[in-house]
């Protein structure tokens, strides 16, 4: 009975060395196995993190930069935005603010043309400009302001936007004071006073006895401004136009053609109430090229000085930067001496 206790131990003794042997072969295998499996995903998973890492350390914010083609169009005519194309693969949207009497249509790919409708989104598609066609129906002058958002691929929303705007003028309407029937007070409605300096003084007389609606057209009576020795002195530098010189006349055609003379123009006018020292202004061109002015006359109060600055044929296309910087002493505010701005070269 003993032996027989003793044959049973040892039998269940070898089925556990059996069973021992056989998890620890089936272990060894598993591992290979997985370790077969890591060498195989290794590199691709190496390489998805390498490729992370490096969009990470590469990733730059996306910075558009918009420029019209043209700063003041008519009624009807085309106009044309244009923009940079950012490295991300994505698409662009414009809106527009709305604003009384304005309608813009868009020109499409097909050469058809869209109603938009203000303060909606509209998506372009992956372009680096939209021809839009502008009606005013209110007032001789309208601001358009506009919007051109990026947005990337597999994204609902812009990530980055910046904002533009452009002048319509209607040739129709005039600009004149109208009084509303049984009235005594002119109200203004689109006045545009050219070159200074000026003093305003409006006076209104009417065109016609009694009519069922009085209209009154403005004047204005011009003074020559006098500099008042206690006052201040502040010149003001302000954009105009870009464009090309053509038998030496500016013309204005908001691009500049690379094969054609470039010129930027621009105001430097003196808002103060004391008439100017003299001054200087540098110029940093879209050509890559820099200039700096001689003396200038000095400027007498709400007196302007407009320049076009001419220079030679850009070597490169695309969009360029430029900037103007006035400079005189005893200035009250320096903070609008100078402008920065981009224009297309094509």
């Amino acid at each position: 009975m003993e032996n027989e206790n003793i044959l049973e131990a040892q039998k269940k003794d070898r089925v556990l060395k059996s069973l021992a042997v056989g998890g620890f072969i089936g272990l060894i295998v598993l591992i290979a196995w997985i370790g077969v499996q890591l060498v195989s995903f290794l590199p691709t998973a190496l390489s998805s993190l390498a490729s992370l890492a490096d969009s990470v350390y590469n990733y730059q914010p996306v910075v558009l930069t918009v420029v019209n083609n043209k700063n003041v169009i008519n009624v009807k005519e085309i106009a044309t935005i244009s923009w940079n194309i950012p490295k991300q693969i994505g698409t662009f949207a414009f809106s527009y603010t709305c604003s009384d009497g304005i309608a813009i249509d868009t020109r499409t790919k097909d050469g058809g043309i869209q109603n938009l409708t203000c303060e909606n989104n509209y998506n372009l598609g992956d372009v680096s400009s939209v021809d839009i066609l502008v009606n005013s129906e209110k007032n001789h002058f309208t601001d358009i302001n506009y919007e051109i958002g990026f947005i990337p691929e597999k994204a609902n929303a812009p990530i980055a936007t910046t904002k533009g705007s452009l002048t319509v003028v209607n040739p129709d309407i005039s600009s004149i004071v109208v009084i509303d029937e049984g009235s005594t007070t002119p109200t203004v409605t689109d006045v545009i006073l050219e070159t200074p300096p000026i003093i305003k003084t409006p006076v209104t007389t009417t065109t016609k006895p009694n009519p069922s609606t009085p209209i009154y057209e403005q004047h204005y009576i011009y003074e020559i401004p006098v500099s008042n020795p206690n006052g201040f002195t502040d010149l003001s530098t302000k954009f105009l136009a870009t464009g090309i010189i053509s038998n030496n006349t500016f013309v204005n055609t908001g691009t500049i053609d690379h094969n054609k003379v470039g010129a930027i123009q621009f105001e430097v006018k003196n808002i103060g109430t004391r008439t100017s020292n003299t001054w200087t202004f540098v110029a940093k061109l879209p050509n890559g090229t820099t200039y700096t002015s001689g003396t200038q006359t000095a400027l007498k109060p709400n007196e302007r000085s407009v320049i076009t600055l001419g220079f030679s044929k850009p070597t490169s296309t695309g969009i360029k930067n430029f900037n103007i910087s006035s400079s005189v002493s005893s200035d009250s505010k320096v903070s609008n001496n100078s402008f920065s701005a981009v224009v297309v070269i094509k």
